[in-house]
């Protein structure tokens, strides 16, 4: 009897301290440009997702200075934050992302 209670208690323990991962990473190549000044309508730092004419981009929060040079390719892995990206773009506002790793291509 007190090995099924322990038994019990260790599931219990092990599916409450076990949770999904709500971001969900992606990994891609992109294109570190730099979109203008936010002060004065721009976008700062972003990265080029898609650079086959729909202009996909994603904004960092945490992208190092050393990979701030214009049209350098990078390999990246990243997740969607809930930090908004303020700019004057149109609704609904863009969610920032958080790099986890990048290297250059």
């Amino acid at each position: 009897m007190k090995k099924i209670i322990l038994l019990t208690c260790i599931v219990a323990i092990t599916v409450v301290s076990c949770k999904k991962d709500k971001a969900s990473s992606s990994c891609t190549t992109a294109v570190i440009q730099y979109a203008g000044d936010p002060a004065v309508d721009g976008l700062g730092w972003i990265m080029i997702t898609d650079s086959v004419g729909s202009f996909k981009y994603e904004s960092p929060d945490n992208l190092s200075d050393m990979f701030k040079v214009n049209g350098l390719v990078v390999d990246v892995c990243y997740f969607m934050t809930e930090k908004d990206f303020i700019c004057f773009c149109p609704p609904p506002l863009k969610k920032m992302v958080h790099i986890t790793s990048i290297r250059v291509h």
